[in-house]
């Protein structure tokens, strides 16, 4: 559950807005306080700390708590939504189809990049620790990899609070709403379009630190297989999101040496990222990434599934 003292300080302030202490006025004392809201006075303590760091009211020794501002800080219908990237056309019809949804339903948004950082990450959830948010809406950094930051998701999620995983859950959040695309089904029906043009020998480009490029690299393996096709393995190549020192990746010639190599023996090469292709200075054959555009609508529908009725089953959306 949400602090006590947190929800104090959203109950004075809301008393301060409506005028039940206006401005220039003086708080109650925190034994009254205390009286009046049915808390402790170390829980009243707290909630005038944080009026105090919002600069809604004024604390001098010996003469009160005054009002010297009025500021609807209140984040109660404000929805966060932690994504690794937002200007990609794949997380940008995500986020339009989130955000129109949520409008709708009275929602406001609160968007950030994570950037692929955990610490980042961290960052922006730890902010929902301090506040009242009405829910959340993520998609993990570096999905494929434990999570450092699974110890605040756990901490929200005891609190109830609503939240939506887009692909994957954390290692280890179990019960996880997920939101996902049919990942596994998106490599293999990539691998048997390029096998029904008359290719034979296929490659590809994924990313080893995400769940949906795992997937969809477990499909497209399938596929050749199951055409009775053999797998060249120096015709793959697994890229990082990023490095230990954040550098991306993938670089034009990173991609480029491989590319130089592998498309001497393999037909097509197929890149599981919209990101890779656009710029290699040698010929990329092929960039087949479609946009799965009901993963935000489905997202933001099972949001306000849980705000209804307490909880939602996760969903995979079928690849075409």
């Amino acid at each position: 559950m949400v602090p006590k003292y947190i929800v104090l300080k959203e109950k004075i302030n809301e008393d301060i807005l409506s005028d039940i202490y206006p401005l220039d006025s003086k708080l109650p004392t925190e034994v009254e306080l205390a009286e009046k809201y049915k808390v402790s006075r170390s829980t009243v303590r707290q909630a005038l700390e944080l009026l105090v760091n919002d600069g809604i009211i004024s604390k001098r020794w010996g003469s009160g708590n005054t009002v010297i501002s009025k500021s609807d800080s209140s984040k109660k219908k404000t929805v966060m939504i932690l994504m690794p990237e937002m200007k990609s056309a794949q997380a940008q019809s995500i986020l339009d189809d989130l955000t129109s949804t949520l409008l709708k339903e009275g929602y406001a948004i609160e968007g950030h990049e994570t950037l692929q950082q955990y610490s980042l990450e961290r960052e922006y959830l730890s902010t929902m620790l301090t506040d009242i948010y009405s829910g959340l809406i993520i998609a993990p950094a570096l999905s494929a990899l434990p999570s450092t930051n699974s110890d605040l998701i756990h901490l929200l999620l005891k609190r109830q609070l609503p939240i939506i995983f887009l692909e994957a859950a954390p290692t280890g959040v179990y019960n996880a709403t997920v939101v996902a695309s049919d990942n596994y089904g998106r490599g293999y029906q990539m691998a048997r379009r390029f096998i029904n043009s008359g290719r034979k020998k296929l490659g590809g480009i994924f990313i080893h630190d995400s769940v949906a490029s795992i997937a969809a690299f477990s499909g497209y393996v399938d596929a050749i297989r199951d055409a009775g096709l053999a797998i060249c393995d120096s015709c793959f190549l697994w890229c990082n999101s990023v490095d230990p020192q954040g550098i991306n990746t993938r670089n034009v010639t990173f991609i480029n040496k491989f590319l130089k190599h592998a498309c001497e023996e393999a037909e097509v090469i197929y890149l599981d990222d919209e990101r890779i292709g656009t710029e290699w200075l040698f010929p990329v054959k092929t960039n087949q990434l479609e946009l799965n555009k009901p993963l935000g609508k489905e997202a933001a529908k099972k949001f306000i599934e849980i705000k209804k009725n307490g909880n939602a089953t996760g969903i995979t959306i079928p690849y075409h």
